[in-house]
């Protein structure tokens, strides 16, 4: 008897328990707290749907902004290939390196070292001249250059002087600098030499040219014609200061790019 009792009371207990479980799931508190729970999961996933919509569009405006920057460094660096640095080089027929081109091999030539007015600067003429008219005032003229003396080299007395237009295909800048037969740090040796000008007699003025070291000579060009005429360059001291430099040494000089 006292066992099926307590199996009653057990069994009974159970269903209780089952009912009181039954009713717990349909109360309405239950349904409100899990509707609670489920619109806070929903506005976490719009959040976090929200935020990774933000990050989609700054990937992609990062994304946007690198495209441009390749773009720029490219057409920089197609700007530099398509760059360079152009200089004469006096007394040579060709270009001193292999990577740098040749515009044209020509001859050099000025103003008349005797007459006053002529123009000061050295060119360097192209070998294949273009004319239009046939005539013209004989007031400003072009002759060839000449070595005056043998000081850039042992037979440059007489000789008519060569010279090349050349453009370095690995710098944006040439320079000559006087007194110097190297470059300072960071630039590159495109040719060295000795410094010229005119000479102090005569009457048209002159700029300074720089001439190889080992000057060439046009052919043919043997004869005393005069022009414009190149001589070496002597420091002189006094406003220049001496030290550095020495009294009545020739100068070198060299031409620079980078």
């Amino acid at each position: 008897m006292i066992l099926l009792l307590i199996y009653f009371l057990c069994v009974r207990g159970n269903i209780v328990y089952t009912e009181d479980k039954r009713l717990l799931l349909n109360d309405p508190d239950v349904l409100v707290n899990r509707l609670n729970r489920l619109e806070s999961v929903v506005t976490v996933l719009n959040s976090t749907v929200v935020q990774l919509k933000t990050e989609n569009q700054q990937q992609a405006s990062t994304i946007i902004q690198q495209e441009k920057t390749i773009q720029q460094l490219q057409s920089s660096l197609n700007s530099v290939q398509n760059s360079g640095a152009t200089y004469i080089i006096w007394g040579r027929k060709q270009c001193p390196h292999n990577n740098t081109e040749l515009v044209y091999s020509g001859y050099a030539g000025g103003g008349h070292y005797n007459e006053i007015g002529a123009a000061v600067e050295h060119v360097c003429l192209p070998p294949d001249p273009n004319y239009v008219k046939t005539s013209g005032e004989d007031h400003g003229r072009m002759y060839g250059a000449e070595f005056y003396t043998n000081f850039f080299a042992d037979d440059a007395a007489n000789e008519d002087v060569p010279c090349a237009l050349c453009r370095t295909n690995h710098a944006n800048t040439a320079i000559m600098i006087p007194g110097k037969n190297t470059c300072y740090s960071g630039w590159k040796v495109e040719y060295h030499g000795y410094l010229a000008s005119g000479a102090i007699g005569n009457q048209a003025a002159s700029t300074y040219a720089c001439v190889d070291i080992k000057p060439e000579y046009i052919i043919g060009g043997v004869d005393r014609h005069f022009g414009k005429l190149l001589f070496g360059v002597l420091t002189k001291c006094g406003s220049l200061k001496c030290p550095p430099y020495k009294n009545n040494y020739p100068l070198t000089c060299v031409v620079c790019s980078k």
